[in-house]
């Protein structure tokens, strides 16, 4: 699609419809149906009186007209479109048996072949509309206006002219239209949008809130972190759009197998006409050989699998991607904000003799005071659960990469790494030795000095995502699967989270930079791995984009992840990925069947209409027998996954 001009694509098989974006598949739905029951009557009509089930004169060639006038004419006309833009394939074929059924007055056969299309292109168009209604259903979360505050009032203004800073009412039972943090009052708010957590959770002054998230009983002041336009539920709206509007390509296979079908099955007919001498046999071949069937094989079964993958948190972007899990052999996963939770947690205090852990924490927390960093925060956020008072004394000096300079009631004090402090000349005991060393490799280390003397540490640490265990044995239940981490952080970190699970060192890479980890991924498919990348953040993705599978933490990831990822896991976080990769597997399982069985099926039909063993009346209902049972196998894709 071009500015200004709408791109219309042909549906998959022999039907009217255009397939394109502008939101008319509902309607058409129903206008089929209607065509569909009153010709299937006239039909009905017209096969009872072609087998003599009825003897009502001159019934059956007008009951077969009137089936073919409501129709056939779709069907006609996409064909003669395709003629003029030079494209000659299965749907011209199916046009082409059913003209010829007409010129040799088997009117009835064609009111077969023609109904039973429409059939077919009813059960598509079902599951096309379904999809959308099911994708739709995250759209839904979008709120169109806000409160802003103005002046001390309230202006009730579109959410897209919401700029970063203003100051938004977020009233009980509203959803919350940007990211951004509350100012003043408490709430529960429900995330499960974002989280997949069905409680909810509290909020109070100073925390962030998300767009999309509802404001269940308590009037919040919030301050928008950015325009709701660079939100993340915005992107995701975005991703939505995209991925739902459209209907998925068939399989590669197939389109290179309609070339050369068409005029074979053409040769054919002919051959056979000409050997036998009977035009209706020739022509009961083309109707039997349009494989409607084989290409509806993947287009139904991706159809089938996006929309129930989306009510469960799973966004596709494209059925490539839902092919592409049967071929994985390895996974790679970001560290931070992925297997961890990305939060910097106080895990212990340790003062020197001498000292306490309150005066130790009360110390750190107040030359962290205005530091932005994640290690601050958490230095700040344990002192608060202590209920230790934070002052405002001093003036402190950061120094980037090694700590904090300041003064605690006229003392200097230092604030940082072992380094740090050793270039302040400060001597650390060496009974105190053995409590310098991590008790963990992915802890840090916050060393503390008084006045020149060491007086304790802070040990903080990044742990894994409650759902990260439980995505690794699912995963290794589905297979057996190579997996491997990237990250930013030092190798010491990297193996210790890596060894909780079970990761080798030699497939634990540490210290990278964005374009490491795409540079890694390449040597991995150079080796001959199928790759699937799991990553949040901006440093992910030109990795997300590598691979051959890439996916995003949506509830987790940033604007540029959720851009770089083929599929991205909402709700419920890693522990959908393996629900997805059980679904892509299902999904190549289903096209496989589906074209196995409109291959044995339309081979079958070719060979008994070639011996003359049919009529083009029971050709043109085995034919379309076969288009329904693989759009049937389809549909039972989608009721095969869990809740």
């Amino acid at each position: 699609m071009t500015s200004g001009t709408s791109t219309c694509d042909r549906k998959t098989c022999c039907s009217h419809d255009c397939g394109c974006t502008h939101d008319h598949a509902e309607e058409d739905l129903k206008k089929t149906i209607i065509r569909l029951l009153v010709s299937g009557f006239f039909v009905f009509i017209a096969v009872l009186t072609e087998y003599t089930i009825i003897s009502v004169a001159d019934v059956q060639i007008p009951a077969a007209l009137a089936a073919l006038a409501l129709t056939a004419y779709p069907i006609i006309k996409e064909a003669i479109l395709g003629i003029s833009r030079k494209e000659w394939n299965v749907c011209e074929l199916a046009a082409l048996a059913l003209v010829a059924a007409v010129l040799i007055g088997e009117f009835t056969a064609a009111a077969e072949i023609a109904l039973i299309l429409t059939i077919g292109e009813l059960v598509e168009d079902y599951l096309f509309t379904r999809t959308k209604k099911d994708l739709n259903m995250m759209l839904q979360a979008a709120p169109t206006t806000a409160s802003l505050i103005l002046n001390e009032k309230i202006h009730e203004i579109p959410v897209e002219d919401i700029k970063a800073g203003d100051q938004l009412m977020i009233h009980p039972g509203e959803r919350i239209p940007v990211d951004g943090y509350i100012v003043t009052g408490h709430s529960d708010v429900d995330e499960s949008f974002r989280t997949g957590e069905s409680l909810p959770i509290s909020k109070k002054p100073g925390e962030a809130v998300y767009s999309g998230s509802m404001n269940l009983d308590g009037a919040l002041v919030i301050s928008a972190s950015n325009p709701a336009t660079q939100s993340s539920y915005a992107k995701v709206v975005e991703l939505v759009r995209e991925a739902g509007l459209r209907r998925p390509p068939s399989h590669p296979m197939i389109d290179r197998f309609a070339g050369y079908y068409t005029p074979v099955i053409l040769i054919i007919a002919g051959m056979i006409t000409l050997a036998t001498g009977d035009i209706t046999r020739g022509i009961t071949v083309l109707i039997v050989s349009c494989p409607c069937a084989l290409l509806l094989a993947t287009p139904s079964a991706v159809l089938a699998a996006i929309g129930p993958a989306a009510k469960r948190g799973i966004l596709i972007k494209s059925g490539k991607f839902l092919e592409v899990c049967k071929q994985i052999t390895i996974f790679v996963f970001d560290k931070t904000g992925t297997l961890t939770s990305g939060e910097m947690k106080v895990t212990s205090v340790i003062p020197e003799k001498g000292h306490t852990e309150e005066e130790l924490l009360t110390i750190a927390a107040s030359a962290e005071r205005s530091s932005p960093h994640p290690i601050a925060k958490s230095i700040r956020e344990e002192a608060r659960k202590r209920g230790i008072q934070i002052t405002q004394v001093g003036t402190a000096r950061h120094i980037p990469g090694k700590g904090i300079e300041d003064s605690w009631n006229g003392i200097p004090i230092l604030v940082g790494s072992r380094e740090f402090l050793e270039e302040h000349s400060v001597l650390l005991p060496l009974e105190a030795q053995s409590n310098l060393e991590p008790m963990h490799g992915n802890e840090t280390e916050v060393l503390v000095s008084k006045n020149g003397d060491y007086i304790g540490k802070i040990s903080i640490s990044d742990t894994l995502h409650i759902d990260t265990r439980e995505a690794f044995t699912s995963l290794n239940q589905i297979g057996e699967y190579k997996y491997a981490m990237f990250t930013g952080d030092n190798t010491n970190v990297a193996r210790s989270i890596a060894a909780e699970l079970h990761i080798p060192d030699s497939m634990t890479f540490s210290g990278l930079l964005p374009q490491d980890k795409e540079t890694y991924i390449a040597r991995l498919q150079e080796q001959g791995e199928v790759v699937c990348f799991i990553g949040d953040g901006t440093n992910d993705g030109p990795a997300l984009v590598r691979a051959d599978l890439g996916v995003g933490i949506g509830s987790r990831a940033n604007t540029l992840a959720l851009e770089s990822s083929g599929v991205i896991l909402m709700e419920k976080g890693l522990s959908a990925l393996p629900l997805f990769i059980r679904l892509g597997r299902k999904t190549s399982q289903t096209i496989a069947q589906n074209i196995g069985l409109a291959l044995f099926l339309n081979l079958f039909l070719i060979g008994i209409a070639a011996g003359g063993a049919i009529t083009p009346v029971m050709g043109a209902i085995g034919h379309q027998l076969a288009t329904i049972v693989v759009l049937i196998n389809s549909i039972r894709l989608s009721c095969s996954l869990p809740a």
